[in-house]
């Protein structure tokens, strides 16, 4: 510990009168040329001192500055998290027909009602008044037009529920409101200093790139505010079922960005499914043939095979109910999972450095959803909405994963509801498995090493009862 000045004064009086009692260390020239001059020097000397031997510790978090922390990770080919911003769609609206083309260009502004937090529309869009049946919605009576923003900053302030962006900061002429339909998510708050300290004490301690822990540490170091956790197995493991020729590994990432992409197609006759450019996909926001929306409807099909399902290799169609004329101009615009391929672009986009020309699929691990019924007593002084809603979070916070686990017992949770739930007197399941795989109606919930808890509210049922 370094030593403050007021210790190092002390320290020389104590030697001083320890070889002359007589002299005056405390007034007089001793103490005004000698003793507190250099007691501020050896001072500064002695935190230097300490600081460096800080950073050749593990406790080099103490003294490093944010610049010495991020210049170390460069050592180990990482990066700070610089944080994720928010996405989602942005509705504009028009309450009566428009009588002239109403243009919504990209960098328009909307906010929450403070205006404290700020998206910029990220493709731009036109409502056009030939076609203007095509966006008009009976049931907001209103011609709309759903646009892609992004928060102007990163971190997770950004992400608020729906209906809470309804403010237009940019004036759209022809535009009478705007609101979110769906929660703006996604968005991760910058890394601090801290927890870069944290990943670098483990790289650090020491990481083969080639090996599957170093991979995954690349993955998660690389990428922290997209990729919480990656699964990495290898072929003689059970979960790997694609047929390989030489060194292989599946790496399964649990993270979610969600981006829009609008694929074109030109029809050369008969086709009933276009294969999707863009994988894994998540949904279908428009189709439209020709410039006619609904002219043609599609279903998305999504590869859920464990040769290449959630993967970069997936084959995600969209099967239309009609097939294709000659010539015909097909507009898809859908949502697709981004992190898969900021993992492949990022991370492998040299994989000279990998044992052996490792053939590395990137995938998204294959989701469960948990089964659960049962009944809740709660205690008289509670009120059971509140505490039907206290345990509904629970439950989709503890079986919404974020990182890969093996097992879940329901005695384990059964207890966590009793004990962290406040007004929770007695917890009985009728049911607690997989929703599918599960061999009896109470079990421990086992995953494979490929597969994570998505809770789906539709098949969770507790009753909440004073």
């Amino acid at each position: 510990m370094a030593r403050t000045e007021e210790d190092i004064i002390v320290e020389l009086g104590e030697s001083i009168q320890s070889t002359d009692t007589t002299l005056d260390i405390v007034q007089g020239p001793l103490p005004d040329i000698m003793i507190r001059p250099q007691a501020g020097q050896l001072a500064i000397a002695s935190e230097e001192a300490e600081s460096l031997r800080q950073l050749f510790t593990l406790d080099f978090e103490e003294s490093a500055t944010d610049d010495e922390v991020r210049n170390a990770l460069a050592n180990y080919a990482s990066s700070p998290g610089a944080g994720v911003k928010s996405r989602h769609v942005q509705h504009f609206l028009r309450f009566t027909r428009p009588t002239e083309d109403i243009s919504i260009p990209a960098g328009t502004l909307v906010s929450n009602i403070n205006g404290d937090l700020v998206y910029r529309v990220v493709t731009s869009g036109t409502i056009t008044t030939l076609s203007a049946d095509n966006f008009y919605n009976p049931g907001r009576n209103a011609f709309e037009l759903g646009l892609l923003v992004e928060a102007v900053g990163v971190g997770e302030d950004f992400n608020l529920p729906k209906f809470r962006i309804n403010s237009i900061v940019t004036v759209v002429l022809g535009i009478d409101s705007t609101e979110n339909r769906s929660a703006s998510s996604g968005g991760v708050t910058k890394e601090t200093k801290e927890e870069q300290a944290t990943r670098l004490k483990t790289a650090l301690l020491g990481r083969n790139l080639g090996a599957p822990g170093g991979i995954q540490g690349l993955i998660t170091d690389g990428l922290p505010e997209l990729v919480s956790d990656v699964a990495t197995v290898q072929p003689f493991e059970k979960e790997f079922t694609r047929l390989v020729t030489g060194p292989a590994l599946d790496l399964y990432n649990i993270g979610s960005a969600t981006e829009a992409y609008t694929q074109t197609f030109t029809a050369t006759g008969g086709e009933t499914q276009i294969v999707l450019e863009k994988v894994p996909a998540l949904s279908i926001d428009t189709l439209t043939v020709n410039d006619v929306s609904g002219a043609i409807t599609g279903t998305l099909v999504i590869d859920e095979t464990f040769e290449s399902g959630l993967s970069l290799n997936a084959t995600d169609v969209l099967v239309l109910d009609t097939p294709l004329a000659l010539n015909d101009v097909v507009q898809i615009v859908y949502q697709f999972n981004t992190v898969l391929e900021q993992v492949q672009t990022t991370i492998f986009s040299d994989g000279a450095e990998f044992l052996f020309n490792t053939d590395i699929l990137v995938r998204s691990p294959f989701p469960v959803n948990p089964r659960i019924v049962g009944k809740v007593q709660a205690l008289a002084s509670f009120s059971t909405t509140e505490v039907e809603q206290d345990v509904q979070t629970f439950l989709q916070t503890e079986f919404t994963f974020t990182e890969f686990t093996e097992t879940i017992f329901p005695e384990v949770i059964r207890q966590r509801l009793i004990s962290e739930i406040a007004g929770v007197q007695n917890v009985i399941f009728t049911e607690f498995h997989r929703a599918t795989g599960s061999l009896s109606a109470i079990e421990p919930m086992v995953f494979n090493r490929n597969e994570v808890s998505v809770y789906f509210a539709d098949i969770v049922s507790l009753e909440v009862s004073s």
